[in-house]
């Protein structure tokens, strides 16, 4: 039935792909990987080239319980370690940027939900050469919903040159607070004196958390998400557009998604048969998730379904595997249907499987990893 599922689908997006001829996209498939030996989901992966490792900085696990604990994935040996070191504050729902500091290259989460079901505004980062980690006290989380509350950003963290880019969020009444969404963005620049690392960029035309991210070039976008409704995310179709992050957001010049969706991961391709477009690895619906891969042609400002994932998920983490993986994108663990999306799955899945010739080695001009999302602060 998987099977059928996936030839409906991809008969279907060549019906849509015949009506619109500018639009020529790459049907897209993956093959699962090596399942990891923890369960994790509302997490996220990042690559260190040096190493050839996929870096995850803790993650929540089976019952609702955050584990702090810092993992890699081997891309060599597709095998899996830990590596000793815990974060500070062990925390789930957050996004990897990967930046340079003063210290060299350093893993960076923004705020995320802590062990006790808290909204934190702590940034942590992690240095894979020396294996430590540090708190940036000086330079909190500034994000806040309309009434003041501490938003979580989720997913919605993008990286363009060396500052991070971090879009939108909600706050929820199980918190504490209210049960809204934030429109705020903010650019951290990692090399800016401390205390004035954070700048305040452009509102999104429409405020919403665990929006997915994805760069192509300079432009920044905006990939749906979830608004508040009485504590539950609510998924939406919108797509918005920033050049740099900086600049103002392009609600109206951007094709929305043909379906709701939020909580996934996306990847921006500049070379390759992949070029100039963006994969949505997988598509959440909060509470529960569709497997369908959809691609973005910027050129043709058109979205398309392009193929399934072997696994329904959301809340998974992404990463770029670089040349040494073969494939360019790598998916791993979220909340999953066979999970009945209450407990994380261990499957990981390697893409793109199968494309048009040319594809293999396409590198993605940016990876705006990580994903988000118990007690409802999902």
């Amino acid at each position: 039935m998987k099977y059928s599922r996936a030839l409906t689908l991809l008969v279907a997006a060549t019906v849509a792909l015949s009506a619109a001829p500018a639009f020529a996209a790459v049907f897209i498939f993956f093959r699962l990987g090596p399942a990891s030996p923890f369960a994790a989901t509302r997490f996220d992966g990042e690559l260190d080239a040096a190493t050839k490792r996929v870096y995850f900085l803790g993650f929540r696990t089976t019952g609702d319980i955050t584990d702090g604990s810092v993992w890699y994935y081997d891309i060599a040996s597709q095998s899996y370690a830990d590596t000793g070191i815990d974060m500070p504050a062990p925390i789930s729902n957050y996004q990897i940027a990967a930046l340079n500091d003063p210290n060299g290259l350093g893993f960076y989460i923004f705020g995320g939900r802590d062990a006790n079901a808290q909204i934190i505004t702590t940034v942590q980062v992690y240095y894979p050469a020396t294996n430590t980690t540090a708190v940036i006290d000086t330079d909190p989380w500034p994000g806040k919903t309309p009434s003041g509350c501490v938003s979580l950003p989720a997913n919605g963290v993008a990286v363009v040159g060396n500052t991070a880019v971090v879009m939108g969020g909600l706050s929820f009444v199980a918190n504490g607070c209210l049960d809204e969404q934030s429109a705020e963005t903010w650019i951290f620049d990692p090399m800016a004196p401390a205390g004035s690392r954070w700048s305040k960029g452009a509102d999104l035309n429409m405020a919403r958390g665990y929006i997915t991210p994805a760069v192509l070039g300079d432009t920044v976008y905006a990939i749906g998400g979830d608004t508040n409704v009485g504590g539950s995310p609510t998924p939406q179709q919108t797509v918005e557009a920033s050049d740099k992050g900086t600049g103002a957001w392009d609600d109206a010049g951007v094709s929305d998604l043909p379906q709701v969706c939020d909580q996934s991961q996306a990847f921006g391709f500049t070379a390759g048969a992949l070029a100039n477009t963006v994969v949505l690895a997988g598509c959440g619906q909060w509470p529960n998730a569709v497997p369908d891969v959809l691609q973005f042609n910027s050129a043709g400002n058109a979205w398309s379904i392009v193929g399934t994932l072997n696994d329904n998920r959301r809340n998974h983490a992404g990463a770029w595997l670089g040349a040494s993986g073969r494939s360019a994108m790598f998916i791993l663990g979220g909340y999953g249907q066979a999970s009945q999306f209450i407990d994380p799955i261990f499957s990981s899945e390697i893409g793109p499987a199968t494309t048009r010739p040319g594809s293999a080695g396409s590198r993605p001009s940016s990876v705006p990893h990580g994903s988000a999302r118990g007690i409802p602060a999902t």
